[in-house]
């Protein structure tokens, strides 16, 4: 379909996907056309919540994780392991830390480890994307 052209021929679909996304508040997506007979979207997840709230409630626990993983970025300008992220947000249990925040920001693409072919590996550091 991509050789005839006809992928995305009326420039719909792409478009529909950029504006979907940009409400969700995330960062414009990559097309990968480079497959035969299908293409790939790649979207990183957004920083900011659009949470469904009633009036001016919204929850606390969702706005404090957003709050902490912005924390975890913040102090991650230099390469830190997760005792050391651990340490400076108080937190003790290091699967709880790593499986709430860390890793969401690795998907998202907002924070990189510094040895990802041995992401178990016990000189694992972390460090901010530069975007």
């Amino acid at each position: 379909m991509r050789g005839m052209k006809y992928v995305n021929m009326f420039n719909r679909g792409n478009q529909r996907v950029k504006n979907m996304l940009r409400e969700n508040g995330n960062p414009e997506p990559k097309f990968n056309v480079s497959k035969v007979t299908a293409f790939e979207v790649m979207v990183h997840p957004s920083m900011s919540l659009n949470l469904v709230t009633d009036g001016e409630k919204v929850t606390k626990s969702a706005t404090k994780s957003t709050e902490t993983m912005n924390e975890v970025l913040a102090f991650c300008t230099q390469e830190r392991t997760l005792t050391e992220i651990m340490r400076h947000l108080g937190l003790k249990h290091r699967s709880n830390a790593k499986s709430r925040y860390v890793d969401p920001l690795i998907e998202g693409g907002f924070l990189e480890m510094t040895i990802p072919d041995k992401p178990n590996s016990r000189n694992q550091k972390y460090v901010r994307a530069l975007s």
